[in-house]
């Protein structure tokens, strides 16, 4: 068994101080998603350090999203690669000024620090030490960078699809709880809004004739999150409380918002069967109740031609004496829709921290960019140099 990745860890490690300087640089431009101002800035100078890299760079606008960015680069072999990182955070305008960019004791902040613009410019320097090492064994290397992945990728996904059907894989950069670790599959996710309607009347003077459909609602969010004990591995969560509001009014409007993840298709439906079961029940007479249901992202399956990217990311992880788990994980990511899309996509091979969508927690080590880096160029090049992904050296 040969391995790449010892070789690209010195180039690594050399880039570091570039790295961090420009990692400041983005972390320290508020970007959260839908704030277009932020998220075109950190694209443009994504876009001026790939173009100097070499790669042909487009830029896609999406209304109300901002610039989503695509980079190619063809070489000399056959094996067609999918970078893919996301540039939006969770984080409101003015983030950066509470938490701006700095580093303590071996660890970095700041909005975006590990989820994950970290991982976005690991990817670019993994690719650069490629690049600069004379290889050119791959068919196409294409990047692509979204602004709005932390809503579900609403605006980017058709163009994720896209470029999905023009390779054989796709290597998803999110990060890492740690440097042994790499992401084989995650729950799918569906969204629901459950509504009652019920009868209204004056609180005061005849409430006998009203019928709460704040009552109605309480009794089916118990019954729902009930659900979490009765399907392993599908989760129920209530949240978006809403009713009519006039204090003196037994109210006749009531809504909630429920998230369902599941780690298969199945698990998704049967959930929807017991949501639906609630919602035909009634406990406060005369109410009604209206459940819709909203897609949202397919499970991403651990199927044979993942295990086979595990397989060689743990074959390349020995070379720097790491010994690689691949898990299952109930976050969803655009790992999610390279699955719907039919690619075969390893998820979290970026750096590792932690204290994610929370701002004074959110951390990266900075030290993991290095070997995480130096782990994806020998993956990249373990893929390249097979006759194809699904085929061992």
């Amino acid at each position: 068994m040969h391995t790449y990745s010892q070789h690209y860890l010195p180039r690594l490690q050399a880039y570091q101080d570039e790295l961090l300087q420009r990692l400041e640089l983005l972390v320290n431009i508020d970007s959260g998603t839908g704030q277009v101002e932020g998220i075109n800035q950190v694209m443009t100078y994504l876009e001026q350090w790939l173009s100097e890299a070499g790669f042909a760079v487009t830029l896609h606008d999406s209304a109300g999203f901002g610039h989503n960015l695509v980079a190619r680069l063809k070489g000399k072999g056959e094996v067609r690669l999918l970078l893919v990182g996301h540039v939006d955070t969770v984080y409101s305008p003015g983030s950066v000024a509470v938490q701006p960019f700095e580093v303590r004791d071996g660890l970095a902040y700041g909005p975006g620090v590990i989820d994950m613009k970290s991982g976005v410019l690991m990817g670019m320097y993994a690719l650069r030490a490629l690049l600069d090492a004379g290889f050119e064994e791959f068919g196409e290397l294409c990047i692509v960078f979204n602004n709005d992945e932390e809503v579900g990728s609403p605006g980017s996904a058709s163009l994720l699809r896209k470029i999905a059907r023009q390779v054989e894989a796709g290597l998803v950069l999110e990060a890492s709880r740690s440097l042994e670790v790499v992401t084989r599959a995650r729950k799918g996710a569906d969204k629901y809004i459950l509504e009652v309607e019920g009868v209204p009347a004056h609180s005061g003077a005849e409430p006998h004739k009203g019928r709460s459909a704040v009552i109605e609602l309480a009794h089916k969010m118990i019954a729902i999150h009930n659900l979490n004990t009765l399907y392993p591995g599908v989760t129920f969560n209530v949240t978006r409380l809403s009713s009519s509001e006039p204090l003196n009014i037994v109210p006749d409007a009531a809504r909630c918002h429920i998230s369902v993840r599941a780690y298969t298709e199945e698990g998704l439906n049967m959930a929807a069967g017991a949501l639906e079961k609630i919602v035909a029940g009634c406990s406060v007479p005369d109410t009604r109740a209206r459940l819709v249901r909203m897609r949202g992202r397919t499970p991403y399956r651990a199927t044979p031609e993942i295990l086979h990217l595990v397989e060689l990311v743990q074959e390349e992880a020995t070379a720097l004496g790491l010994v690689i788990t691949a898990e299952s994980k109930g976050g969803v990511s655009d790992a999610n829709l390279l699955m719907e899309a039919g690619l075969p996509a390893l998820d979290s091979l970026g750096p590792t921290g932690g204290g994610m969508h929370d701002l004074k927690r959110e951390y990266l080590h900075v030290d993991s960019i290095p070997l995480r880096g130096a782990l994806l160029a020998g993956l990249i090049s373990r893929l390249c140099l097979s006759e194809s992904t699904g085929q061992e050296q």
